[in-house]
């Protein structure tokens, strides 16, 4: 899928002023010895061609650590608080999930051994894996998990995936029953999701509000070790485990004696580390990068269309951008190729929805281009005239009632996003909008979009059904000054009920009839603006062996958990 809206290409002088205005399962033949140093939404090396000590059964040839290169720094390892994806790619391999996502994509216990549910879905009750045991020694059973899930509903952004839950019990010692006050059919499926894993509550105990930045427990097949800041965070083998998942090549423990996630927040410095350095792998690599690492003679690369979608959040409760009209005018104005060839290196595919159309029940592509706003400039201007924003000539910032046309536009500093945010700007300009672009790092950026100062940030933010992808973008109560990440501030009971019928129904017809719906309300009502979405790649060392056992899971870049438990050091 290439070209943009129209195929109403930009030509060379106009593309460069828009760019210029601004394991598994294989041989770690490439560990180092003893160590080594990405959602909106992110590779491997040893010295050139060398190997180090110890790498490849020479000299000690134990222990062996995986180093993992990011982009980006968690900000916490508490999986109750965490929401983005540094924070999964290192929590994931310390904390599990009652459910898995097998090969097929469908939900499959795995700390519950077995499951049963009533007609309406509105009671479930689990039995769960016996003899499993936490980090610190503290036994696994339902009382534990009825607290961790407990805490998760009180401390997560994410707690919307429990839904309408009434009660949890634990009716047994290793059964828990979940009920729910309405019909909630997909809750298998969302216990698979990453921030509703199980955390030791003597762990939390012990450190309270140090929890997650000085330790954090799971039962994941690797244990903390340590937290370095600025540099990465360490986690080493738990040699007790040894309860994977039926359809892993490996059930336990892990190969590699440790993953080392290591901070490489320089794009320059993360490919120069793939490639000729001590990275081993890496879903971090920037999409511009990806020729490089695939010209390398040391290094592989995977590349999958995926569904996370790039997007603008528009402000939906501050003016101008509470105007519907100067919201279609910003999504008419905005070309997507130029945006992915400058921003992803072309490593993209356009949407005109927010979930993309690969997604489960996402719009297909013509309802989206039917009902999604095509890049028009004419139309974006005509629709700016008609909210009462004129200008004398074309390409000067327009005005009302003596006021200009100018919004806050805000961008995030990995790369990506902020050539994203670079591009788009004068694409605005052209039809007569001022957006002053500022490039934040994270902490101010989520401050300012917590606090309702932007008109526009761009984002990237999604999920693989369309229900876990609109929720957290869209619905009402998830806005970012509730400290969610709605970062548009829309709030539509329309849409809301319809996001509830979506999940809750009984009937899967009215669910996949009622997230249509849902979508068709939001190209409606544009609170967003779809620009593309995202190839994923994963860099890696030539050395490494079979990846693809990981890479072979239908959505295999959010099964990073995967990755660590089935490479072979």
């Amino acid at each position: 899928m290439t070209g943009d809206d129209n195929h109403a290409w930009l030509d060379r002088r106009d593309y460069l002023k828009y760019v210029g205005a601004t394991g598994v399962g294989g041989t770690l033949a490439g560990c180092t010895s003893g160590g080594g140093s990405n959602e909106d939404g992110e590779t491997t090396t040893s010295d050139e061609e060398t190997e180090t000590e110890g790498a490849d059964g020479g000299d000690g040839g134990d222990p062996s650590t995986f180093v993992v290169g990011m982009s980006s720094k968690a900000s916490t390892l508490d999986v109750h608080s965490a929401t983005r994806r540094p924070e999964n790619t290192i929590v994931s391999a310390i904390n599990e999930t009652l459910f898995r996502l097998d090969e097929d994509t469908e939900p499959v216990p795995h700390l519950a051994s077995d499951y049963s549910r009533n007609d309406d879905a509105t009671e479930f009750t689990f039995q769960l894996e016996e003899g499993v045991t936490f980090h610190d020694g503290s036994t696994f059973d339902a009382e534990i998990a009825k607290w961790s899930y407990e805490r998760f509903l009180e401390n997560s952004p994410n707690s919307y995936l429990l839904g309408p839950v009434d009660t949890i019990e634990a009716t047994g010692d290793y059964e828990l029953t979940i009920t729910m006050e309405d019909s909630y059919p997909l809750l298998p499926r969302y216990l698979t999701n990453w921030s509703t894993a199980f955390v030791s509550k003597a762990a939390v105990e012990e450190h309270g509000d140090d929890y997650g930045q000085a330790t954090a427990v799971g039962t994941g097949p690797y244990q903390f070790d340590t937290w370095e800041r600025g540099t990465g965070v360490t986690v080493t083998k738990f040699e007790e485990y040894d309860w994977g998942p039926e359809f892993a090549e490996n059930q336990g423990p892990g190969k590699a004696d440790a993953f080392e996630f290591r901070l490489l927040p320089e794009a320059t410095t993360l490919l120069q580390e793939l490639t000729n350095g001590d990275v081993h792998g890496s879903s971090y690599v920037t999409l511009s990068d990806v020729e490089q690492v695939e010209s390398s003679n040391n290094t592989e690369l995977l590349r999958k269309e995926y569904t996370r979608p790039g997007y603008l959040a528009m402000n939906v409760q501050k003016e101008p951008t509470d105007d519907v009209r100067v919201r279609r005018a910003i999504n008419h104005a905005i070309q997507k190729q130029p945006v992915i060839d400058a921003a992803l290196g072309g490593e993209g595919y356009p949407i005109w929805s927010i979930v993309p159309s690969i997604a489960v029940n996402g719009l297909s592509e013509d309802r989206s281009k039917e009902l999604g706003e095509q890049y028009d400039p004419e139309k974006a201007r005509s629709l700016l005239e008609e909210a009462g924003w004129t200008n004398s000539s074309e390409g000067e910032t327009r005005s009302k009632n003596g006021e200009d046309l100018e919004l806050t536009f805000y961008a995030f500093t990995i790369p990506r996003y902020a050539q994203m945010g670079k591009v788009v700007a004068p694409m605005l300009g052209e039809v007569g909008i001022n957006a002053n672009l500022e490039v934040l790092e994270a902490g101010t950026l989520y401050n300012n979009l917590e606090s309702g100062n932007h008109h526009l940030t761009t984002m990237a933010y999604g999920g693989n059904w369309a229900t876990n992808a609109l929720e957290p973008i869209l619905k009402g109560e998830n806005t970012a000054t509730e400290g969610g990440t709605n970062y548009s501030l829309w709030q539509n009971d329309e849409f809301d009920e319809l996001l509830k019928t979506g999940k809750t129904h009984p009937d899967a017809e009215k669910r996949d009839e009622a997230m249509v719906d849902a979508q068709e309300l939001v190209l409606e009502e544009v609170p967003v603006a779809p620009i593309c979405a995202f190839n994923k790649v994963y860099g890696y060392k030539s050395d490494i062996e079979g990846i693809d056992n990981w890479t072979e899971h239908e959505w295999w870049p959010d099964q990073e958990w995967l990755n660590r438990l089935e490479f072979d050091a």
